[in-house]
Order: structure tokens, then sequence, then C-alpha cells
């Protein structure tokens, strides 16, 4: 008997080690992959370019939803971005909203995604200040 969990961990560890990861290629190209992907981007069936992907596209396959899907994106976009995490106005930081400066309806259907989620046409503002510029009490 051990006296307590590390004892046991520190004893089994050292007598079975844990096994070591191998590279892992595409299943198609054998280019390297990483983490528990089975295909590079460029083989990957579910691998969307939004750059080729314009509005109208998104709106045929839900058209309700297609404005929560841009803005999604864009916010994915915006947090891998290096830009200010933080309200352009006031400077909150604890929580922050995407807004687009430009509204994603003022857009025509033929228009790239990549083109509405330009990094220049989004701004972070706070809950209150996003309110405001909404309602056109706030400009730019």
């Amino acid at each position: 008997m051990f006296c307590n969990r590390s004892c046991a961990a520190s004893f089994n560890n050292k007598k079975v080690p844990k096994k070591r990861k191998q590279q892992k290629y595409c299943k198609h190209c054998d280019v390297p992959v990483f983490g528990r992907r089975t295909t590079c981007n460029n083989c990957n069936p579910s691998y969307v370019d939004w750059t080729k992907v314009t509005l109208g596209d998104v709106k045929q396959k839900a058209s309700f939803q297609y404005s929560a899907r841009v803005r999604q994106l864009a916010r994915k976009l915006y947090l891998r971005s290096n830009k200010l995490q933080e309200c352009l106005i006031c400077g909150y930081d604890k929580h922050f909203e995407v807004c687009h400066k430009r509204a994603i309806n003022d857009f025509t259907d033929d228009t790239f995604i990549a083109e509405v989620n330009d990094l220049d046409n989004l701004v972070a503002l706070c809950p209150n200040h996003h309110w405001e510029y909404d309602h056109h009490h706030l400009t730019f």
C-alpha cells in the first residue's frame, strides 16, 4: 500500500511510463498534422475558406441565422488578431463585444464574408457603448 496517490503515481509511472506522442500525417496527402486531426486543411471536407463564401451563400443555408454566423466568425477573427481587447471608448476590459462599424445588412448578397469581417470594420465595445452605437447615440 502507498501513503497517498502521489506516491502511487510516482511508483507506477516509473514502472509503466506514458506513451510518447508520435507525429501524425494527413491520411490523404502525408502532410504533418497536429493534435487529434487526421486530415490537413486542404484535404478536410469541412474546412471552409471564408474568403470565397458570400453573404448570399450563408443566407441560402440558414436564412434566419446568417447574421449570427457572420458575428460568430467576426468574434473569432477579432480574438485571434492583436487588436486591443477592451472598449474603444472607455477602456473597459472585463467584457467586450465585437461590433461591426458598417452593419452586416448594409452589404449586398454578393459580398464576401472576409470583406464584411475585415478587421478595419470591427471594433471592440463594452455592452453599454455597443448599445449606444447600435441606437445611433454614438459615432466613430
